[in-house]
């Protein structure tokens, strides 16, 4: 009977988690197209930001490696363009909010109820 509970548990926690990836995906691309669209000009400054840390990348890629930069260059970085390295980006602020607000909202409720 532990071991069926256990299963159950690990299914739901598992199946909470990708709910929760899908709507951090789906809140990074209603970001990424709300900037896009709404304001364009800090889009514009987002952008060169973003290339300034892709050529950041491609910078440590020739000290660290200088064999290799140039094919990864071309195949990876290459093909990943400014815009991608912000959705990225977009997408990890939206991840560390999203994990900020469930850490808060947790100890709110442990404090509110009294669990440890």
């Amino acid at each position: 009977m532990g071991i069926f509970r256990s299963l159950l548990v690990l299914v739901g926690v598992v199946a909470a988690l990708a709910v929760y990836v899908i709507v951090e995906v789906v809140i990074a691309m209603v970001a990424y197209m709300y900037l896009a669209l709404n304001h364009v000009e800090t889009f514009g400054h987002l952008v060169a930001f973003s290339r300034d840390v892709l050529n950041l990348f491609a910078n440590q890629l020739e000290q660290w490696a200088p064999d290799l930069a140039t094919q990864a260059y071309t195949t990876l970085l290459g093909e990943l363009g400014p815009k991608s390295i912000l959705l990225l980006l977009i997408g990890l602020a939206v991840g560390a909010v999203g994990r900020l607000a469930t850490w808060c909202a947790r100890q709110w409720f442990y404090g509110r109820v009294g669990y440890p």
